[in-house]
């Protein structure tokens, strides 16, 4: 990942260092595990424990004259021991070590993203409650409907977030195992209560069959839903940005004082920080071609899904605490411009009553059909359009009462119809989900 889009928290878990660390603690607690099952000497274990130590520039030397990544860095690891070496990687195959210290890395990141997750649900029902009962205007199409809760919006994003969640944590059960099967999978050189061992240890659970690496259908799902959680970050990129336009102007990042808008034209403030969480939304899900492919090697294994897993997973995860991060800020600095939601409602002329009087027409009516009252609608909103004039006036212009009285037509044009059942989805949204 470049420079400008690392989080610290996922650099310290993502960066080579660590990851050899993660080689090396691996190493030391399978000697352990084997000690324990009476396979290596205590005093031989003692003394890899002390002595093991992570040299970066030897293994880095030995990869060059080995080409193999794992044979440097175990070669590395015993060149501060002596007899007791003989027991680094002891009935072991690369990617035992590989395959679970990356799972383990998948796990602290998933940890990361699951807080980042939650505390963007609490900066969205905060936004929901505060407005619950302001109105804008529901558009469809990108086209003026009938007006809604503000909050719903808000609350809406909580919602899809909390089955972002459920499908997060089935993905992470599915990837958080360990592998220590040896070289055919099939526990020839290793005993089985080594992996038991290690996942009790590491917190994590065993993998239940697999050939030398642990099978890549895990990895797609993890991706796969990784991309979709950042998709749900883009959608409430994508709402913003469409609210920030002049011509709308509803809703609007803020805005800091020595901020600067364009390279040319001062006047200017655009939605840079929610296109930027649309671009790198779109990153994450093009690493969903890479994840798929990975799951079709030859035979027990290759390593062709090795080298675009070195980079795609600290990608996405980096992207993803980097985005949800960003856009918890937009939240947190939003400005809702209470005005322009107003303005925008008024530049209906209240036409998106139509649907209200249409329906209280049929209800009042038994002898009119749908088709006529809704023709007659159709005729006064037409009517409205062209004239720009109020819709409750032309609707009593055209005789609105031969189907309802004044008293029906005043209760029908009353905004407080539009959140008439906003508790109820609030209900459904936030007290389920305590």
């Amino acid at each position: 990942m470049i420079a400008r889009y690392e989080t610290k928290a996922m650099t310290n878990i993502w960066n080579m260092k660590n990851r050899l660390s993660l080689w090396m603690d691996f190493q030391i607690d399978v000697c352990q595990s084997l000690q324990q099952l009476k396979i290596i000497p205590i005093k031989d274990f003692q003394l890899i424990k002390k002595n093991v130590k992570l040299n970066i520039d030897l293994m880095n030397k030995l990869e060059l004259e080995t080409k193999h990544d794992v044979v440097a860095f175990t070669r590395m690891l015993s060149a501060n021991l002596k007899n007791e070496s003989r027991w680094i990687h002891y009935g072991l195959t690369s990617t035992d070590m590989v395959d679970s210290v990356q799972n383990l890395q998948i796990k602290l990141a998933n940890e990361v993203i699951e807080n980042d997750l939650l505390n963007l649900q609490i900066k969205l029902k905060q936004l929901a409650v505060k407005y619950k009962r302001k109105l804008v205007i529901g558009r469809t199409h990108g086209i003026f409907g009938e007006p809604t809760s503000l909050g719903l919006k808000f609350a809406l994003w909580y919602d899809e977030l909390s089955r972002q969640l459920v499908r997060f944590n089935l993905a992470r059960k599915q990837n958080e195992v360990i592998k220590i099967t040896g070289a055919m999978g099939n526990f020839v050189h290793i005993s089985p209560k080594i992996s038991e061992c290690i996942a009790k240890k590491w917190k994590m659970e065993v993998d239940s069959c697999a050939t030398q690496v642990v099978q890549r259908d895990r990895l797609i799902f993890l991706v796969t839903q990784l991309s979709s959680i950042a998709t749900t970050i883009e959608k409430i990129a994508l709402e913003i940005r469409l609210s920030q336009r002049s011509e709308v102007n509803e809703l609007l990042e803020g805005f800091a004082a020595s901020q600067k808008g364009s390279s040319s034209m001062p006047h200017k403030k655009n939605p840079i920080s929610c296109e930027n969480i649309c671009g790198l939304a779109r990153l994450v899900r093009s690493y969903n071609s890479a994840a798929y492919e990975n799951n079709l090697l030859w035979y027990e294994r290759d390593i062709s899904h090795s080298s675009n897993e070195r980079i795609i997973l600290p990608d996405i995860y980096h992207i993803l605490d980097f985005i949800i991060t960003r856009m918890i800020s937009i939240l947190d600095n939003l400005v809702v411009n209470t005005d322009a939601m107003a303005n925008n409602i008024s530049k209906t002329n209240e036409l998106y009553f139509s649907q209200v009087v249409l329906l209280a027409i049929i209800k009042n009516n038994p002898n009119i059909t749908r088709e006529i009252a809704y023709d007659f609608i159709q005729k006064c909103t037409l009517e409205a359009q062209n004239e720009m004039t109020n819709f409750k006036d032309v609707l009593i212009k055209n005789n609105i009462n031969q189907y309802l009285t004044t008293e029906q037509l005043n209760q029908c044009c009353n905004n407080n119809i539009f959140l008439i059942n906003v508790d109820y989805i609030f209900d459904k949204v936030f007290k389920e989900k305590k």
